[in-house]
């Protein structure tokens, strides 16, 4: 009996502990799965980061706190010039847009530039004067352009911005959100023209009738840093210490919006990357394909081989929306039909193009791992140097056992015609042999 309930005890003892150890390692799992990425401490007074691809906030700091937006009030200037008037539209500079404090695009008065030059120094130069001729160019004063910019802002569904001006010069009346500042710059980069001009690094501009050439170059961080992510957006600054940022990112398929206001000159940058890493960290993405993935084969025009294999150049990413399902994805192979030889191991003859609900959000870059020198002449009609190698080997042997049959023919038809010479020389010496035989029986009687 009283082994029975030594045996008893033992037994719940041990289960007693298997519970421990089964909860432990449960815990440990759970902890480690919920485990967050840590928000970055950043200078800027207000700040946020938008994911376009999975339709989030992903980091923000004082979002509807009213401040100076400065510079970035360019991007919505730039904005409603290029809805409003054809680029290539002549610009007399007036006197008051010349007079323009803080300028830094040197316009002179009378002078006469187009609308895309005027856009290249607001936006690269940041030219107080540039903005300034552009509002008058689309209404004709500043009043009514000032009107027409925030009932804009309004129509997009900024609730805390007032303009005052459209170069962002301080003033008191002239304020944003970072809430509202990030929808303006949504939409401001979703236009071709803006996002091209205000994510150009060098811009040469020509001569005009009161100025010699101008050469623009981007004050925009990280843009001219080699694959950063940054591909457009306009900066600002009152001081060293009360700056501004606008800015898309974008890299293996993740798109963002980042607006940072009230920050230092000296942090601004620091705080563009940390919060991009943040964001990066945080919004999940699906692995669609890896890299160095052969996915399909390119045609080679003119080339020494006239196919090759497709390569992925990097990992392929699709980022959902929120409640998102991995059967949303979709991917399409696109080949370049105009690659020529000869070409280099590494040249991009393709995309693999990632869809979620049929939308494109990430296109990797198909690349071919060897080189390939232009090909004889059969190559112009798509036939590989190795293929027209064969083709003369099997028609060469086709020939030789052409020239062999005939030969064989040939000497087939001398050996039956000396056969039958044979015989008819067999069947005269026969008929002579006979003939003589007759005569000579003829002769004995």
């Amino acid at each position: 009996m009283f082994s029975k309930n030594v045996n008893r005890i033992t037994a719940i003892v041990l289960a007693a502990m298997l519970i421990l150890l089964m909860s432990a390692s449960f815990n440990i799992s759970v902890s480690y799965g919920a485990e967050k990425v840590k928000a970055p401490t950043i200078t800027a007074k207000g700040a946020v980061v938008y994911c376009e691809n999975t339709g989030e906030t992903v980091y923000s700091k004082n979002a509807y706190t009213k401040l100076y937006p400065y510079s970035i009030t360019k991007l919505m200037t730039a904005m409603l010039a290029v809805q409003s008037l054809p680029l290539d539209k002549e610009v007399t500079i007036s006197a008051k847009a010349a007079s323009i404090g803080y300028s830094s695009m040197g316009l002179k008065k009378g002078e006469v530039v187009t609308v895309e030059q005027l856009l290249y120094g607001a936006l690269m130069m940041s030219g107080n004067d540039a903005a300034y001729a552009l509002g008058e160019a689309v209404s004709g004063n500043m009043t009514d352009f000032t009107a027409l910019m925030d009932k804009t802002a309004k129509n997009i569904g900024c609730t805390h911005t007032n303009f005052v001006n459209p170069n962002g010069i301080s003033n008191k009346s002239h304020y944003t959100t970072a809430h509202d500042m990030l929808r303006i710059t949504r939409v401001a980069l979703s236009n071709s023209t803006v996002k091209k001009i205000s994510g150009t690094k060098v811009y040469h501009m020509k001569a005009t009738n009161k100025s010699k050439a101008r050469t623009m170059k981007t004050h925009l961080p990280l843009l001219t840093t080699e694959n950063s992510g940054i591909y457009a957006g306009k900066t600002g600054s009152w001081s060293s210490t009360d700056c501004s940022l606008a800015v898309g990112y974008k890299k293996d398929g993740l798109q963002l919006y980042i607006v940072i206001l009230g920050d230092t000159s000296s942090q601004r940058t620091a705080d563009l990357k940390a919060l991009i890493k943040y964001a990066t960290e945080k919004v999940e993405g699906v692995r669609v394909v890896k890299a160095g993935k052969q996915v399909g084969k390119v045609r080679i025009k003119h080339g020494a081989k006239t196919r090759l294999n497709a390569y992925t150049a990097e990992v392929g990413y699709a980022y959902l929306p929120k409640e998102g399902s991995k059967s949303l994805v979709s991917t399409k192979t696109v080949m370049k039909d105009n690659v020529k030889a000869p070409v280099k191991s590494g040249q991009i003859v393709g995309y693999y193009k990632i869809y979620v609900s049929d939308d494109l959000v990430n296109q990797v870059p198909l690349v071919i791992h060897e080189s390939v020198s232009t090909g004889w002449f059969p190559s112009y009609l798509g036939i590989s140097n190795l293929a027209t190698t064969i083709i003369c080997i099997v028609l060469g042997l086709i020939l030789l056992m052409i020239f062999y049959v005939i030969s064989m023919r040939a000497s087939y038809k001398r050996k039956k015609k000396k056969l039958r010479q044979k015989k008819i020389m067999e069947m005269a010496e026969e008929q002579a042999r006979r003939e003589a035989e007759r005569d000579q029986r003829d002769w004995h009687f």
